[in-house]
């Protein structure tokens, strides 16, 4: 059960607490020494009268000394300075000390004078002390906390409760403490005596503190390791996980090197073989299948059958063995025919038999149980070794050692499973669930939905997010993109409008050119007398910087020291590294030997430079080794003051000493920055090169496929054909209608022998015929014949009638 008791302790005063000592001069003393001192509490007094000789006892121990020996009062001009605000003070228990008083009145009479005991020794055994790597008792400043031979949990120590242990234990404040330390190898074999020990001070003139004695919640990873401060000490020493750099100055141990205690050492140690640390370690850890062995100073590789965890100082054997130990040498041994142990046996013993109506399975490793039970190991103590236990709603029976698992997160399963019903877009496979895509799956079922994609219950398919929306990987839905974001048609992702723009219902919209500014979010017009430097910035006084404050306003701020006017973007940007700068400063200044170029410092030392700055020409670096600018190699490039030059982008070549990088002739392919011209019946682009489609051949310079000749003279070849035909027929043609003609022309002049006879009229026809045989006429002359082409139309061959 856990105990909680009231702690009064000092803080904060001359010699880290609230509480301190005065000598009958007015001055501030501390152990060691053993005379009459005024007790002084945040500038004031305490009452004397009243005082219990326990209370006396606290009081002389929290102010570091071994015990109390007696006491008086007396009045000092002097101690006007220090009314008594304090009265029946009292202060009780038996680990740290409870103590209650009342504040009064200031008045300046009776105040306490105590007289202390000086320290024989640090700390005592049957109460607080420190211990060395051999768990006793040390005089040395530093170890593991230890109260009456056992630990001290640390789940809520602080820095008030550290200084006060420190200062009952006889030195002076805490220097440093961690919580969880192993410090030495039995540690954990000890009981820990003293649990959750913490005091609060906030907001009050004596820390409220409390402590447990009950540690079935406590565990030997929250011991608590301690570093105090010994009197009159002016040598550096570091900390742990630190060298001493310097007569005033430490460094952290640097990563894959350590240092466990505090030290005046100028070096810190390498971490053994198989381990590593970090940055500021106080030891290495083993990497996980290895362990540190009882020294602490090898890693040593677990045997067959056995895992650990990166840290660990030992092995754990799978269950259905135990762990045999030689010295340093260790092995898992397979347990007697038809015996089982559990993961983490340590000896034959731990080797049983099964209980009745069971049989050892999976070598050893649990006892076989009915469908939908699984076998439970017995915790240590009770008399059976395990049971078979049923399987609890969203567990499972594993085939792989039998015993009830829990389903994996999301997964579910009735009570009685012998597997458990997967999610959405995941199927079971027999110990998880897997994507139905996944390389690994066997068990087939829904799909593998990747990103910009969900899955649909309706239509058991993949279905793409749409506008505005997103998805990861085996999704079963898209979420809608936040605020200020957009995406566009199957999005892994949503990203925010571009500078110059707004957003505004899930649309992107340019500002106004010349007018508007924008941050993807909104537009706005510049301050009244300033005009947009760019689409996204306005221009601002020199030394002022455009600045978003918002993400819908923005305005004209100083650039603050160390910061720079970038005179593209008009905003205040952060000097380079080393580099300072004035408040409303264009520029930044340079370390020595180097020189601002207006974006940063490059160093000078170039025989090329001319301007204060390396020049080095585009196509050329700055070699650091040599001093010097040097062509780059082919296939990269580089522009003015370059330090490093850049490899050529895909697709795209140059030779030595190039500014800029040039694709491959058309015609020709890229490959490994090779340019290579296409073969035969292929054009290329510069990229990558085609072949023809069939009836096509390649242009001289191969960058289009053409008709080829062969098919250009078979076009040619039937249009003219075509001509020739229309031709013939139309001579045809004529020359028949000009038959046709003269035959009518014939007609007309046949001689007809006319019939004597009398007309009507008295007139006579002559060898000519009439039309009209009994109608009068005259003789129409005989018609002249047409010319050639000219139609003859049948009117001409009528008679004249008077």
């Amino acid at each position: 059960m856990l105990q909680l008791i009231f702690l009064a302790i000092l803080i904060n005063g001359s010699a880290g607490y609230n509480f301190h000592l005065m000598d009958t001069s007015a001055y501030n003393r501390y152990p060691p020494g053993r005379s009459y001192y005024l007790l002084v509490v945040d500038g004031g007094t305490v009452y004397y009268s009243g005082i219990s000789t326990e209370s006396k006892n606290w009081l002389c121990r929290m102010l570091g000394y071994q015990s109390y020996y007696t006491q008086n009062t007396y009045s000092y001009s002097w101690q006007q300075n220090f009314p008594i605000r304090y009265t029946n003070l009292e202060c009780a228990g038996s680990v740290v000390p409870q103590c209650r008083y009342q504040e009064t009145a200031n008045y300046y009479s009776s105040a306490l004078y105590i007289y202390c005991n000086a320290r024989s020794q640090y700390g005592d055994t049957s109460n607080f002390y420190l211990a060395d790597r051999s768990g006793a008792h040390t005089q040395q400043d530093y170890g593991l906390l230890m109260y009456n031979g056992g630990t001290v949990s640390g789940k809520k120590f602080d820095q008030a409760t550290a200084d006060l242990i420190c200062y009952i234990m006889g030195y002076k404040d805490a220097m440093s403490w961690m919580v969880g330390r192993k410090y030495f190898t039995d540690q954990k074999n000890l009981r820990i005596r003293i649990t959750d020990l913490n005091c609060m001070t906030k907001d009050r003139a004596f820390p409220l503190c409390t402590y447990g004695t009950d540690a079935a919640n406590s565990t030997h990873d929250e011991d608590v390791w301690l570093w105090c401060d010994k009197p009159n000490t002016n040598n550096l020493v570091c900390p742990p996980g630190h060298r001493k750099y310097s007569s005033n100055r430490c460094f952290e141990c640097s990563a894959g090197t350590y240092s466990p205690d505090p030290t005046s050492s100028s070096s810190c140690s390498s971490c053994p073989t198989h381990s590593t640390s970090l940055a500021g370690s106080t030891f290495c850890s083993c990497n996980e299948g290895t362990y540190m062995n009882s020294a602490g100073n090898r890693c040593l590789t677990c045997p067959e059958k056995s895992t650990s965890k990166k840290g660990s100082t030992f092995c754990s054997c799978a269950a259905g063995t135990y762990l045999y130990t030689s010295g340093e040498e260790i092995s898992c041994v397979q347990c007697p025919g038809g015996k089982v142990s559990k993961e983490g046996s340590t000896a034959p013993a731990d080797c049983v038999d099964c209980p009745s109506g069971t049989a050892p399975i999976n070598n050893g490793q649990a006892c076989s149980c009915d469908e939908g039970y699984g076998w439970e190991w017995s915790n240590d103590g009770e008399e059976e070794i395990g049971y078979c236990k049923p399987c609890l709603a969203n567990f499972y029976k594993s085939k792989i050692n039998g015993t009830c698992a829990a389903c994996p997160k999301l997964a579910t399963s009735p009570p009685l499973s012998g597997e458990c019903q997967c999610p959405s877009g995941m199927s079971w496979d027999g110990e998880s669930c897997m994507n139905c895509q996944g390389t690994n799956n066997t068990a087939g079922g829904v799909c593998d939905c990747l990103a910009g994609s969900f899955w649909n219950e309706e239509t058991s398919s993949c279905n793409n997010c749409p506008r505005n929306h997103f998805s990861g990987n085996f999704s079963t839905k898209c979420t809608k993109c936040p605020i200020n974001t957009i995406s566009v048609f199957q999005s892994a992702e949503c990203s925010a409008c571009s500078k110059g723009s707004s957003w505004q219902n899930y649309t992107c919209t340019q500002c106004e050119e010349e007018e508007e500014v924008g941050n993807g979010v909104v537009c706005i017009a510049c301050p009244e007398g300033f005009s947009p430097l760019n689409n996204h910035t306005c221009s601002c006084d020199e030394g002022y910087g455009w600045e978003w404050a918002t993400e819908k306003d923005g305005s004209c701020k100083a650039c603050p020291a160390n910061f720079y006017k970038d005179k593209d973007q008009g905003t205040c940007v952060k000097c380079p590294h080393e580099a300072t700068s004035l408040p409303l400063s264009q520029d930044c200044m340079c370390p020595s030997g180097l020189s601002w170029d207006g974006i940063g410092c490059v160093d000078c030392a170039s025989p090329n430079n001319t301007a204060g700055v390396c020049d080095c020409s585009p196509g050329t670096f700055r070699n650091v080794e040599s001093g010097q600018c040097e062509p780059c190699p082919e296939n990269h490039f580089s522009g003015k003051f370059a330090t490093v030059c850049k490899i050529c982008p895909v697709f795209t070549v140059s030779v030595s000493q190039s500014a800029e990088c040039t694709s491959c002739p058309k015609g020709y392919s890229w490959e490994n920055y090779t340019c290579t011209e296409c073969p035969e019946n292929h054009v290329g682009n510069g990229a990558t090169c085609s072949v023809c489609p069939e009836g096509t051949s390649p242009s001289k310079d191969k960058t289009i496929c053409q008709k080829s000749a062969v098919d250009l003279l078979s076009v040619g070849s039937l249009v003219l054909c075509v001509l020739i035909i229309i031709v013939v027929v139309g001579i045809i043609f004529v020359t028949w209608r000009e038959r046709q003609a003269r035959k009518v022309l014939e007609d007309i002049q046949l001689t007809y022998q006319a019939e004597s006879s009398t007309l009507s009229g008295g007139g006579k026809v002559k060898g000519r015929r009439c039309m009209c045989p009994s109608c009068p006429c005259s003789e129409v002359p005989k018609p002249a014949l047409p010319e050639r082409g000219k139609a003859v139309e049948q009117d001409d061959v009528y008679a004249n009638f008077s």
